[in-house]
């Protein structure tokens, strides 16, 4: 079997186990995009264009924050446009994807549950690419869905949609997602998209910093995570306790 990384920006390839000598380095990502060799306003040029490429660049820009971190922005009028990258590794070894996005704009009543409102504000696909017929597992950004809603795609029977974030977020900061997308299609199953054509709204979402990781780097994420919790904990204790 091939595999596909979709990213709702787009999707990137994933195929067969190179050479053991073509491999990267343990915890280091096979594939990872900042944005940041991009100009500000250019659509990216890694990226292919699944659809018209006129409107994809419409659609996707490079932007840039006044601290100077550039990264793609993705905003869409009644418009469905997926653009992505080619990348073969085996998912076995690298089985973890992470990402951080952060939405502007959702979809009016965008419901990824059934076809006349199936908009999401943000999405990241992952094809698992196969001749005939591929499974798909969508990564979403809902508007009104539950977090950690799973379901069929009312469009594709051999998709699966999962909900990450729901709603609209209550500071404009950043949201750091990190999946095991190998993981994940075992249990679900024993393209980069940002869409608002269905609903015939609007949709704006940001999308940095994407890496495709060893497994060995989720243990490394799991524990830098804990750490950084631990910390704020403290903090908020010592607030607590000054107060």
């Amino acid at each position: 079997m091939r595999w596909m990384l979709a990213m709702v920006l787009g999707w990137v390839m994933v195929g067969g186990v190179g050479r053991a000598d073509d491999r990267p380095p343990a915890r280091q990502p096979v594939l990872e995009e900042t944005f940041e060799q991009y100009a500000v306003g250019a659509f990216p040029g890694r990226w292919e264009v699944r659809g018209d490429e006129a409107e994809a660049r419409t659609i996707y820009r490079v932007a840039e924050e006044e601290a100077g971190n550039r990264f793609l922005r993705a905003s869409a009028e009644r418009q469905d446009i997926q653009i992505g990258l080619t990348k073969k590794f085996g998912p076995e070894q690298y089985p973890v994807l992470r990402w951080r996005w952060r939405v502007t704009r959702l979809p009016a009543g965008g419901d990824e549950r059934a076809k006349p409102t199936n908009d999401s504000a943000a999405a990241v696909y992952v094809v698992f690419d196969s001749r005939i017929m591929p499974r798909a597992i969508k990564y979403v950004w809902s508007t009104t869905l539950p977090v950690g809603s799973t379901f069929t795609s009312p469009h594709y029977w051999r998709g699966k949609v999962v909900v990450l974030q729901s709603g609209p977020p209550a500071s404009p900061a950043w949201r750091q997602e990190t999946v095991n997308f190998y993981e994940d299609y075992k249990q679900l199953f024993g393209l980069i998209l940002t869409d608002s054509d269905v609903t015939q709204s609007s949709a704006q979402a940001d999308y940095d910093d994407l890496a495709v990781l060893p497994a060995a780097a989720l243990h490394t994420l799991e524990r830098n995570e804990t750490t950084v919790a631990s910390a704020l904990g403290d903090e908020e204790e010592g607030h607590q306790n000054k107060y």
